[in-house]
């Protein structure tokens, strides 16, 4: 039987069930005539006629298309539009969402049936993607199902909580203050004198105030607690406590600061407060629900290493935490550090535990490059140098690095260096006619 006949043969054992509703629908009000006018359908009921079934079969097992030698059928856009969350399905309700589906089915199937030609889904990292793919679904899916059970924290519980931590949720007094600065005191009481005679506040500070972030709001320094922090003066914790010894609504002064002496003006005092457990209520049930999934969590992994019996062999852990890393990653993160200072010490672990590499030559001549060229210490430089000529003297980099010692301290520029940018790849030699005359290290 062909791919196309088959597809067919499962539409006809199992149709779509939207199809078989609105063809249900269409019957029933073909066949009502013929039921009000049939007195013996009370007592008995026909079967399906075989015609109507193949006309259901036939709605659903519809070939929209052949692609290769498979079928597209209604019904496998059916349950394609099945599977899509009931928020999307209204966007293929029409004529023309229905076609961009089709088209979009059709494209997949193409695209799926070449890569299947060329062989990809045998490709290892394709298999090595399905196989965690398959993983995380599994345990995702586990995972979700099981914290489902996890019960929500009940309101005795969130009430205990809150008055064992009620301290925390003290509100501290604060105080609406404003401030006239001057750099003497005798211009602040002068300031002060002129307040409580009454003239206008703002035009004072406009006046007299040197500070000239606050002077154009009427020297408004927001609200403060006790501890003295002002959003524009910093920390004035003796300025604080006297606009607080003020009280609401008063004008004291002259009060003297780092930044020189104040004129005060109180307005709204809000002393100490709670908040209530309302207010608090959703922060404490979502600080409980947390913490509850995180204990159900770890309790039912606990079990579950138990019912397996999962048991660790601290050897072969020890061995494996504790491995040397790769000499390539130990070049790459030396190469990715920030300061000098701090890929020289990278270069010189990497030689240390890999001596022998085919990269510790590279490492060698980075470590006189940056002693060198970035930090102008040419006698360190010149002993990396050599330490790379004395360990490493059939390495391609050994003229380069005689070349450094003998030109490094001069002006002249190094043709085979581009820049410092610790380049795994083997550095080239330079040029004959750049290179000096090689000498013994």
């Amino acid at each position: 039987m062909s791919a196309g006949a088959q597809s067919t043969s499962r539409g006809r054992r199992a149709p779509c069930r939207s199809g078989l509703r609105v063809l249900g629908v269409t019957l029933l009000a073909a066949l009502i005539p013929v039921f009000l006018s049939a007195p013996a359908f009370a007592k008995k009921k026909d079967k399906p006629k075989p015609a109507a079934v193949a006309a259901a079969n036939a709605d659903t097992s519809d070939v929209l298309f052949r692609i290769g030698g498979q079928a597209l059928t209604r019904a496998d856009v059916q349950k394609r539009l099945d599977e899509l969350p009931e928020g999307v399905r209204g966007n293929f309700a029409t004529p023309e969402g229905r076609q961009n589906l089709l088209d979009r089915m059709v494209e997949e199937r193409v695209w799926l049936s070449v890569a299947e030609s060329e062989g990809v889904p045998e490709r290892p990292k394709i298999q090595q993607q399905l196989v965690q793919q398959r993983r995380d679904l599994i345990i995702r899916t586990f995972l979700t199902e099981m914290m489902a059970a996890n019960p929500a924290p009940g309101d005795s519980e969130i009430k205990a909580y809150y008055d064992a931590h009620v301290e925390e949720y003290k509100i501290p007094a604060t105080l609406s203050v404003r401030h006239i600065q001057t750099k003497t005191r005798a211009e602040a009481v002068r300031v002060l004198q002129l307040a409580r005679a009454k003239q206008d506040w703002n035009k004072l500070c406009m006046r007299y105030s040197t500070d000239t972030l606050s002077r154009g709001s009427g020297g408004n320094l927001g609200s403060v607690t006790h501890d003295g922090q002002f959003a524009i003066l910093g920390r004035q914790t003796a300025l604080a406590e006297s606009a607080f010894a003020l009280g609401s609504k008063a004008l004291g002064g002259p009060y003297k600061s780092d930044r020189g002496w104040h004129v005060l003006r109180t307005d709204e005092l809000k002393g100490d407060d709670v908040r209530s457990f309302d207010q608090m209520r959703g922060v404490i049930q979502r600080q409980l629900g947390t913490q509850h999934s995180q204990d159900f969590y770890r309790q039912r992994l606990e079990q579950s290493r138990k019912h397996l019996g999962v048991s660790p062999d601290s050897g072969a852990i020890k061995r494996y935490v504790s491995q040397k890393k790769d000499v390539r990653e130990m070049f790459k993160e030396a190469q990715e550090k920030g300061a000098p200072e701090e890929r020289i010490a990278a270069y010189r672990q990497l030689m240390a535990e890999y001596p022998e590499s085919d990269v510790s030559p590279q490492a060698a001549f980075m470590l006189g490059f940056i002693y060198s060229e970035e930090l102008k210490n040419y006698d360190e430089a010149e002993k990396a140098f050599r330490t790379l000529l004395a360990r490493y003297p059939a390495s391609d980099l050994a003229p380069s690095a005689m070349w450094m010692v003998d030109h490094m301290r001069t002006e002249e520029a190094p043709t085979f260096i581009q820049t410092a940018a610790d380049s795994i790849k083997t550095i080239p030699e330079p040029t004959k006619a750049s290179r000096a005359p090689a000498g013994k290290p």
